[in-house]
């Protein structure tokens, strides 16, 4: 008899697998150019999911639930998407170029859905930004959305139901991220105008909106205000996200991501940024103490609690365009203006004349220094564009990648042109200027009268 029951399981295994069931993918690495690191990371988190070394191989690397991820280099010069899955057999190649790229379909198209979006705008930029009728916008979009998923399905029998939904989102999600952005940052639509009707298309939120989770913050700001009028606080936003999404972890997922905005894009956030304060962002984290994403927002706190007018500024070093090494310490005692700048930066090279024409004003006055940090990541490129410049007003200083280093998590420089202001006592007197302005000069004058 106990025969018969070692017959009958040996037979089970032959079809269904004795083997413990598989929760993670594998992962190759093949490079036609000798390289020292891949890796791989969250598309939104931008946390750390694996690394690879040349011509390795990594099995059952964990994984919660089918998600898009970056394949990148340490540097982020180079970057590929990925749909990564449980099972999934991901070969990543590296060819003499340098160009990422992998063995899988699912892969081209999402890198597709990512890179055709900026292309189709710039083809239809002269009427997308120049029409009266704001409404014929979403139409536009549409058939072009339309159009991509016309092309996923051509592939859909290759792809796992999983797989193919997180296409169609990146899909949908891509080009109702460019809408949202039209029509509140670019034209400043009111929530009840039609143009934003298109939010009843946005499909119901599910895990994978973890890819893009920022359209359905901005579909429910949308909604919220067209139920309320007005926004009065921070803490009723975010209650409106908990009632809206019907999963814990995906409402968690959210309203960090949109603490994490507001403090990092607050631009994209005009009706609550007047509203949001250190005292907020206090009572916010309070509040969020067990939000399963709380450490998404951390990081953003800290930097914006330092880069608080009031608040000691960070004493950073950087390099002149000789070679020679700089410290903010050595100008404590002096009223400091910061430009944060890089040479691929449209908006800081339109400001940058006003920049120099405040430092041409101030060239005498030993108490004041005006400083010009570059944060590209070519040092190269920064001497030649100010050997171009040949203008010697100001003190150019580089920190390079600086947006990703201590300098910018201190200051919260998210996005630049950053302009800062530092009193003679080394604490900030003003960390969110606009531009140089005549208001500018004044707040200079204001603090070298100040003892």
């Amino acid at each position: 008899m106990k025969s018969k029951y070692i017959l009958l399981f040996t037979t089970l295994c032959l079809f269904h697998s004795c083997k413990e069931k598989s929760t993670g993918f594998n992962i190759s690495l093949n490079s036609e150019i000798e390289l020292d690191t891949i890796y791989i990371s969250e598309l939104i988190t931008r946390k750390p999911i694996t690394k690879i070394y040349e011509n390795k191989e990594i099995k059952n690397i964990p994984l919660d639930y089918p998600t898009v991820a970056r394949i990148h280099t340490k540097k982020n010069d180079k970057i590929y998407l990925t749909i990564l899955e449980q099972n999934k057999n991901l070969n990543i190649s590296v060819l003499k170029d340098s160009t990422l790229t992998t063995n899988d379909k699912s892969d081209s198209l999402v890198n597709y859905l990512w890179k055709s979006n900026l292309k189709f705008i710039q083809e239809n930029s002269s009427f997308i930004f120049t029409t009266q009728n704001t409404d014929s916008i979403p139409i536009l979009f549409e058939r072009f959305r339309v159009k991509r998923e016309t092309e996923i399905n051509k592939f859909k029998d290759q792809f796992s139901s999983k797989t193919l939904e997180v296409l169609d989102f990146q899909n949908d999600a891509r080009i109702y991220s460019f809408l949202f952005f039209f029509g509140r940052i670019s034209k400043g639509l009111k929530p009840n105008d039609n143009y934003f009707d298109f939010i009843e298309k946005i499909p119901k939120a599910s895990k994978t909106l973890k890819s893009l989770p920022d359209i359905y913050l901005y579909k429910y700001e949308v909604e919220f205000l067209r139920k309320n009028k007005s926004l009065e606080s921070i803490t009723d936003f975010l209650r409106f996200i908990e009632k809206k999404t019907n999963s814990k972890d995906l409402a968690d997922y959210l309203k960090a991501n949109y603490i994490k905005s507001l403090i990092e894009n607050p631009s994209y956030w005009e009706k609550h940024e007047k509203l949001f304060n250190t005292e907020v962002l206090t009572q916010t984290l309070n509040s969020e103490k067990t939000n399963i994403y709380y450490s998404l927002i951390e990081q953003p706190s800290s930097s914006f609690y330092a880069s608080q007018n009031g608040e000691k500024a960070y004493l950073f070093k950087a390099e002149d365009k000789f070679g020679n090494q700089f410290n903010l310490e050595s100008l404590i005692g002096k009223v400091i203006f910061i430009d944060t700048w890089a040479t691929w930066c449209g908006p800081c090279l339109r400001h940058r004349p006003k920049v120099l024409e405040l430092a041409e004003k101030f060239k005498n006055n030993n108490e004041v220094e005006i400083l010009l940090v570059s944060v590209d990541s070519s040092k190269d490129k920064w001497l030649s564009f100010l050997d171009k410049e040949n203008e010697e007003f100001g003190k150019n200083l580089f920190i390079k990648n600086g947006m990703r280093t201590e300098f910018g998590n201190n200051y919260n420089i998210k996005s630049i042109p950053r302009y800062i202001l530092i009193g003679k006592d080394g604490k900030i007197i003003n960390s969110n200027i606009n531009e140089p302005s005549i208001a500018v000069e004044k707040e200079i004058e204001n603090a070298l009268i100040e003892k």
